[in-house]
């Protein structure tokens, strides 16, 4: 990274890590920030804003907006600012009475022995905090500052650094799900008491004011849920950072109580609408009128994410409800789905994370006693119960291995008993390699579920029938489905229970097309509550079962954003409990060639196939260790070829090595197709200009290394014009296909045969 300079070259990084609002400050300053991107009311850092700001600033100093789940404890020391208290020192003797921090993240520019710095935490979301813990120790909060990063410049002239957890020197950037965890007793002594998290008091009709320690009269047109939920939502209307975003969530949640037969919902929502309206309409440049439609919005599309038939029971009516917690307020978007499944199929909710895979084995939450992730797959239990240790603790009940997609030395890809998720560009190969997972399960005679929501049974089952499986051990053990509608749905029970009856013999159940599936569902995939409120209700549930869940999914479509994780929220990585691989194909796959698919591995949970990697992780800050290279020979029309091959375990040769060799195949492409086009012989400088024009994000150390390579080739000439500045003029043209330095590089049949090739007949990936 120490090659990096600027917004433009360091905006990418961070998106990628899952800071999404990086924000560029002036050039060796601290501010000011770009208006209406930090505060509360903030606007969101778009791709086309990060790219508007860097070309306008590229070598602007860095910043990013504290996102929700993550506090910053900004700490001065004395020998750095000697008009304020030590922070240092009484940090340290806070931690006598709370507990010592865990050791974290950390950002400074004053070097890596300073105590002054930024110590970044994960924490719950929804809560309001102090301004400060103590005189000398700012808080860093969503809506509140934000934080001056690597690789700014102080305006002393020093450079901003990250820092291990270990307190080294970081060559990587930290990805938020790499943060500590902040205890709770440092939680309860930094967030504001309830009577202090709405500085605005909201007013009932009779003038009293709406707090939770004097809730509104109890209505008995409402079931006891949602009376208890009304309140919530009334006496803290901007609880989640906004009243727009609050009453979002409490819409959809009273549309799903109303669907569940909870009694009084409707009422509850037309009790929120005029309090929202006369809340929110000074704020509104068109006033009630803007307000109403904001409202009109708001409630069309909480109605937009139900599906299904309402029930007829109140479940009040069958469960004691005694008062809901502050943390509730967020489970409740999260488990109104789940709920439905609990009353469809109790036993497989109740037993996810506490029933054993495989004799030996236990799933990856049962391990993780404690953890968020054990309380993510144990939430929609019927009951709260402390789990015995005793098996665990002596190791006879041990973490599962993986045993399912081996490759040729004998090592399993695939845990059992977890869910693992396989994403990449459309066409990389993604549904190829759960393809080759199923047919070395299938001919091993185990039973395999296939949830298809992007292709069909007769692709499918040609594809296994390439492969080498026998069409008896199709019918037999192979059980395809291809849904229109979510589980929980009347037209689907049936199904669903069929589903999980198959999922307790079978070894792998592949979910092909999770965009697709959440969208039947009626959920969103980049909110966080819908993509756990899915995992719990879906994917867990199979894999509690005892199979390999595989999850195939989609990435963004801009490179540079992308993070170790599939497009769409980041609780995609989070909730993976099993493996997660980035899937990309580095020679084409399809009929008559021999491609190659790699994946790597972007997060390993249980820890048990990462040291099988390769030594070294990709380049460009993605954190991807290679985990196998899939070969696939296709030249046979009736039977295709598969090695799954080891990654090269060897290191990767060093910065300046790679620096060296590396060729921009694409870029020295799109140099080249200009230049035949064009109608003057334009200089370094035009050509870079059109190349920024036409979309190229590149630096121009790499669109200089692409040009130095097209002359050093013979492929462009130059000569001297004006000003005695070099022009550029096509000699012959490059395409990457026929450079057998590229990846792109057709190396096992010429471009007249692939013309040839009938696309009917094509191998679709």
């Amino acid at each position: 990274m120490t090659d990096i300079y600027g917004y433009a070259a360091a905006a990418p990084l961070y998106r990628a890590a899952g800071w999404m609002q990086v924000i560029p400050l002036p050039e060796g300053r601290k501010t000011p920030p770009p208006s209406g991107f930090t505060g509360r009311s903030r606007k969101p850092v778009t791709d086309e804003q990060v790219q508007a700001w860097s070309q306008a600033t590229p070598n602007a100093n860095t910043g990013i907006v504290i996102p929700e789940g993550v506090l910053v404890l900004d700490i001065d020391a004395e020998q750095g600012h000697r008009v304020k208290a030590d922070g240092a020192k009484g940090i340290s003797e806070l931690s006598q009475e709370l507990g010592a921090l865990p050791a974290t993240w950390s950002s400074t520019s004053h070097g890596i022995d300073s105590p002054a710095r930024h110590l970044f935490y994960k924490v719950p979301e929804g809560l309001a905090w102090k301004g400060g813990a103590i005189e000398g120790v700012d808080i860093l909060q969503p809506g509140h500052r934000y934080s001056v990063v690597w690789p700014s410049i102080h305006p002393s002239g020093e450079m901003y650094c990250w820092y291990t957890p270990s307190g080294a020197f970081a060559s990587t950037l930290p990805h938020i799900s790499d943060l500590a965890t902040l205890p709770w007793k440092w939680v309860d002594y930094l967030r504001k008491p309830d009577n202090m998290s709405n500085p605005k008091e909201l007013k009932c009709s009779n003038s009293n004011t709406l707090t939770p320690s004097n809730p509104r009269e109890y209505d008995d047109r409402m079931c006891k849920a949602v009376n208890t939920f009304l309140n919530k939502t009334l006496a803290n209307p901007a609880s989640k950072g906004s009243r727009h975003d609050t009453t979002l969530q409490a819409v959809w949640a009273l549309v799903n109580f109303a669907q569940e037969g909870h009694r009084g919902a409707l009422d509850a929502i037309s009790q929120l609408k005029p309090r929202f309206i006369a809340e929110v309409a000074p704020d509104r440049q068109g006033k009630e009128r803007e307000a109403a439609r904001e409202w009109a919005s708001i409630l069309s599309g909480a109605m937009e994410k139900v599906n299904g038939v309402q029930a007829h029971a109140d479940p009040c009516g069958q469960s004691k409800i005694e008062r809901m917690t502050p943390g509730e307020f967020n489970e409740l978007t999260q488990n109104t789905i789940a709920s439905q499944m609990v009353e469809s199929y109790p036993q497989q909710v109740q037993n996810v994370g506490t029933t054993p895979v495989q004799t030996g084995s236990t799933t990856a939450s049962q391990v993780q006693n404690g953890s968020t992730e054990s309380y993510e797959a144990n939430k929609t239990s019927s009951s709260w119960r402390f789990e015995d240790l005793t098996q665990l603790a002596s190791g006879i009940e041990l973490p599962p291995t993986p045993t399912v997609f081996q490759r040729e030395d004998g090592q399993g890809l695939f845990y059992r008993g977890a869910v693992n998720d396989l994403h990449g560009e459309p066409g990389c190969g993604k549904s190829m390699i759960a393809q080759i997972a199923a047919a070395q399960e299938l001919k091993q005679n185990h039973d395999v579920i296939y949830i298809d929501y992007e292709d069909s049974a007769r692709n499918v089952v040609k594809r296994l029938l390439l492969l080498g499986v026998a069409g008896e051990q199709i019918v037999a053990h192979f059980h395809y489905v291809r849904p229109s509608a979510k589980p929980s749905s009347p037209t689907s029970l049936d199904g669903w229970r069929e589903t999980l009856d198959y999922a307790d013999t079978a070894t792998l159940a592949v979910i092909d097309g999770v965009t697709s599936c959440l969208a039947y569902a009626g959920l969103d995939s980049n909110s966080g509550d819908d993509i756990a409120a899915w995992y719990n209700t879906m994917p867990r549930l199979i894999s509690a079962c005892g199979p390999a869940v595989v999850l195939i999914d989609h990435v963004v479509k801009s490179k540079d954003n992308r993070g170790r994780y599939a497009g769409g929220s980041m609780q995609k990585l989070a909730l993976i409990d099993g493996i997660s691989y980035s899937v990309d194909m580095t020679k084409p796959v399809g009929k008559g060639v021999r491609g190659t698919i790699v994946i790597k591995s972007g997060k390993d949970r249980i820890s048990e196939i990462e040291e099988h990697c390769a030594v070294s992780w990709s380049g460009n800050g993605s954190h991807l260790r290679e985990a196998a290279r899939i070969e696939i020979n296709s030249t046979n029309p009736k039977l295709m070829h598969v090695t799954i091959a080891r990654p090269n375990m060897m290191p990767s040769e060093d910065r300046q090595a790679k620096r060296d060799n590396f060729r921009p195949t694409g870029l020295m492409e799109r140099i080249s197709r200009m230049l035949e086009d064009s109608l003057e012989e334009p200089n370094q400088s035009e050509l870079f200009k059109a190349l920024k024009e036409d979309g190229s994000g590149a630096r121009t150390a790499v669109m200089s290394k692409a040009v130095s390579l097209l002359l050093q080739e013979g492929f462009v000439s130059n000569r001297s014009g004006r000003n005695n500045r070099s022009i550029f003029k096509s000699v012959r043209p490059y395409r990457q296909i026929d450079d057998p330095k590229s990846d792109a590089y057709v190396d096992r049949m010429s471009r007249e045969e692939a013309s040839e090739l009938d696309d009917e007949n094509h191998l679709e990936i």
